[in-house]
C-alpha cells in the first residue's frame, strides 16, 4: 500500500510538472527558443540526463537536430535519415521507442550504447513534423508511464511548434516588405549607382540577416565580365577592392547566362560555387539576375548558413527588379544629353510616382500598423499581411511592365505610345469601374469607408480611361496619406461633351499656402495631353475634392 501511495504521488507530481511545462512552451512564439524549451522540458519531465529535438525535412526525408540539452554541440544540425540513430528509427517506424541505445541498428554516438533512450514522434495534422529523443545513463531506466507522459507532452509541443512557425512566417514576410519599402526609399534618394547599390546591400544584410551580400554589375565595355564592387555583411569587412569574375564561371555567372534565378541550398555539392580565398564556405547561395527587358545587367547575390526558400526568392526578385530599373535610369541620366532621353526619364519618373510609389506608400503605411494589429488580434494581423502581399504583387507587376517598356528601340516593334499607359491591359480586362475597384481593394485601409458611384458613367476610349485611373490612384493616395479623413467618395459620370471623375474626402482640407507637388503636376500633364483639366478645391462642409475632366470619347461597342 505504501508503494502504491508513493507511485500515485509520483504520478501526481509528474502531471503537475507536465502542465507547468505546457504553460511555459505555450507562451513562447519564437521558434528556436521554443525548441530549446521543449527538449529541456522533456528531460525535466521524466528526470532524464540529456536530449535532442529535431524537425522533419521532406526534401531530405530525414530529421535534422535543431536543439540539444546536455549533448555534444556537434549534434546540432545533424541530419538523421531513416534507420539512422534514434531519430531515424522513429522516422522509419512512426512509433515511440523505449530501448537501450546500443540495441539500435545504426548508432551515431557509440559511446552512449549503454544509455536508456526514449524516442517520441511529434505529429501535427496527422503528419510527423519532428521528434525528441531523451536519454539517461545507467542505472536509470525509463518506464512506460514516462513514455506516456512524453507522448502527451509531444502533442502540446506540436501545437506550440505549429503556432511558432505561423508567427515566424508572418514575421519573415513583414521583414521582406520592410526591405522592399526601404530599397524603394533608397532608390528615390540616391543619384549615384555605387551608393545606391551599397546602401541596398547594407539594407539586405541588416533587415534579412543574410551573412554575405554581393551586387556585381556587368562591365559595360566587357559584358562577359561581372565587376564586384558592392558587398554587404561579412564580405564587406573581409574582402577589399574590386573583383572581376567571368560570366562563364560560378553561380552568379549562371544567373547571367541563363537569365534566371539560381537557388543552391547546398553549395558544397555544387561544382559551380567559387570559394573566396581564406573564407568560410556558406551552406546556401541565392543569385537573382538584375534584368531590364531581355538584358541582364548584374546580379543580386546572397549567401547564408541556412536554406533559402520561395519567400526569399520572390522578395529578392522584387528588389532585383527595382535595382535593375534604378541602375538603368541612373546610367541613362549620366550618359544622356539629348532631350529625348530627358523626356524619357520624366515619363518614367511619372510612371514610377503614379504607379509603383503609390503602392509602396500604401505598403509603408500598412507596415507601420502591422505589429500593433498582430498583438491586438492575430487574425487581423494575418489579414493585413495578406493586403501587404497583394500590394507587393501589384508593385511587382507594375515594375515588370515598366521594365518591359525600357527595351531599346531596336527591340521588336511595338507601340511606344503605351509607355504612358501601362494600365491598358488592366482596363481592357476590367473596364474603368472594375479597374478602380481592383486598385482600391488593396490601397484603401480598412478604417476608411469608401463609396463608389459609376451609375452615370459610360465606357470611354482606353487612353482616356487610363488617364482617369492614374489620376484617381494619385488622388486616393494623397487622401489616404494626408487628409486624415475617414471617408472617400469616388464618382464618375459622362455629360454631353465631357466625362469626369472626382475623388473627395472628409479630411482636414487643403492648407492655404500648399504648393502643387509632383502628383498634381502629373495629373495635370496627363489630363492636358488629352485636352482636359484637373481641378482641386474644398469639399463642403469639410475635406478636399479633386475633379478630372476630359472630352467625351465613348468607346465603340465590342
Amino acid at each position: 500500500m505504501t508503494l502504491l501511495h508513493a507511485d500515485l504521488r509520483g504520478q501526481s507530481r509528474q502531471l503537475n510538472l507536465l502542465w507547468r511545462l505546457v504553460e511555459d512552451i505555450s507562451s513562447e512564439l519564437a521558434l528556436q527558443p521554443l525548441l530549446t524549451r521543449i527538449v529541456a522540458g522533456a528531460c525535466q519531465l521524466i528526470g532524464a540526463d540529456d536530449g535532442t529535438i529535431g524537425l522533419y525535412e521532406a526534401e531530405h526525408d530525414g530529421i535534422r537536430t535543431v536543439a540539444v540539452y546536455c549533448m555534444p554541440e556537434g549534434e546540432l544540425g545533424a541530419l538523421m535519415r531513416r534507420g539512422v540513430g534514434l531519430a531515424g528509427h522513429v522516422l522509419a517506424t512512426g512509433q515511440a521507442a523505449l530501448l537501450r541505445y546500443g540495441d539500435l541498428a545504426t548508432l551515431t554516438l557509440p559511446e552512449l550504447a549503454d544509455n536508456q533512450v526514449a524516442g517520441i514522434p511529434i505529429r501535427w495534422a496527422g503528419e510527423l513534423i519532428g521528434f525528441f529523443g531523451i536519454g539517461a545513463a545507467p542505472p536509470r531506466r525509463f518506464r512506460r508511464d514516462d513514455v506516456a507522459a512524453l507522448e502527451l507532452f509531444a502533442r502540446h509541443a506540436a501545437i506550440a511548434i505549429a503556432n511558432a512557425r505561423r508567427y515566424e512566417d508572418e514575421r519573415r514576410r513583414t521583414d521582406r516588405f520592410r526591405l522592399i519599402a526601404s530599397v524603394a526609399a533608397i532608390i528615390q534618394a540616391e543619384a549615384d549607382v555605387d551608393t545606391l547599390l551599397q546602401r541596398s546591400a547594407d539594407a539586405i544584410h541588416e533587415l534579412l540577416g543574410f551573412e554575405n551580400v554581393d551586387i556585381p554589375l556587368r562591365d559595360e565595355k566587357q559584358p562577359e565580365v561581372l565587376v564586384v564592387r558592392t558587398r554587404g555583411g561579412n564580405y564587406k569587412q573581409q574582402i577589399q577592392g574590386e573583383d572581376r569574375i567571368p560570366v562563364a564561371r560560378g553561380i552568379m555567372g549562371a544567373a547571367v547566362r541563363e537569365q534566371r534565378t539560381q537557388l543552391v541550398n547546398d553549395v558544397a555539392a555544387d561544382p559551380r560555387y567559387i570559394t573566396p580565398p581564406g573564407l568560410r564556405v556558406p551552406q546556401a547561395e541565392l543569385a537573382v539576375p538584375l534584368r531590364v527587358g531581355e538584358e541582364v545587367i548584374g546580379v543580386l547575390n546572397v549567401e547564408g548558413s541556412s536554406r533559402f526558400d520561395e519567400l526569399d526568392v520572390s522578395s529578392l526578385e522584387i528588389v532585383a527588379d527595382f535595382l535593375a530599373m534604378a541602375v538603368r535610369n541612373l546610367r541613362l541620366a549620366s550618359a544622356s544629353r539629348e532631350i529625348a532621353i530627358v523626356r524619357e526619364r520624366q515619363n518614367l519618373g511619372r510612371e514610377l510616382h503614379d504607379n509603383v510609389t503609390q503602392v509602396l506608400s500604401a505598403i509603408g503605411l500598412l507596415t507601420q500598423t502591422l505589429s500593433a494589429a498582430w498583438q491586438r488580434d492575430p487574425a487581423e494581423g494575418r489579414r493585413r499581411v495578406e493586403r501587404l502581399h497583394q500590394l507587393a504583387r501589384t508593385a511587382h507587376g507594375e515594375m515588370r511592365n515598366l521594365l518591359r517598356e525600357l527595351q531599346p528601340p531596336s527591340a521588336p516593334a511595338r507601340s511606344r505610345r503605351g509607355r504612358a499607359v501601362i494600365c491598358v491591359e488592366q482596363l481592357r480586362e476590367h473596364d474603368l469601374p472594375g479597374a478602380v475597384k481592383q486598385l482600391l481593394k488593396a490601397m484603401v485601409p480598412e478604417g476608411m469607408r469608401l463609396r463608389l458611384d459609376f451609375a452615370q458613367y459610360a465606357a470611354q476610349q482606353i487612353e482616356a480611361e487610363a488617364v482617369l485611373l492614374r489620376c484617381c490612384q494619385e488622388a486616393v493616395s494623397n487622401a489616404i496619406r494626408h487628409s486624415r479623413g475617414k471617408r472617400l467618395w469616388i464618382v464618375a459620370a459622362v455629360r454631353d461633351a465631357y466625362c469626369e471623375l472626382s475623388v473627395a474626402d472628409d479630411g482636414i482640407g487643403l492648407a492655404a499656402a500648399a504648393a502643387p507637388g509632383m502628383g498634381f503636376r502629373s495629373m495635370r500633364e496627363r489630363a492636358e495631353a488629352l485636352a482636359g483639366d484637373v481641378r482641386i478645391g474644398p469639399r463642403r462642409p469639410r475635406g478636399t475634392r479633386v475633379c478630372i475632366r476630359l472630352p467625351r470619347r465613348d468607346r465603340p461597342p465590342p
